[in-house]
């Protein structure tokens, strides 16, 4: 969960949230960009379906080129 990442800085902002680079506890110098989307903006703005269907693609994807999802949680 979130409380398993510290956030070391903030990389980008987007309509629904924003992108930090963090490092998971008890595992110093490996770095992840964590992207933190509202959960509620995307249900105001009907997005929600955009925001699962996103997880569910990268989830599927690993390339060298291409950003991998390693961790997804609510």
């Amino acid at each position: 969960n979130f409380d398993h990442f510290q956030i070391l800085r903030a990389i980008g902002k987007g309509s629904f949230g924003k992108v930090c680079i963090v490092e998971k506890r008890g595992n110093p110098g490996k770095m992840y960009a964590m992207k933190y989307v509202h959960k509620s903006e995307c249900v105001e703005r009907g997005a929600l379906r955009n925001v699962l269907r996103e997880v569910e693609i990268l989830s599927r994807l690993e390339h060298p080129f291409l950003a991998n999802l390693w961790f997804s949680f609510q």
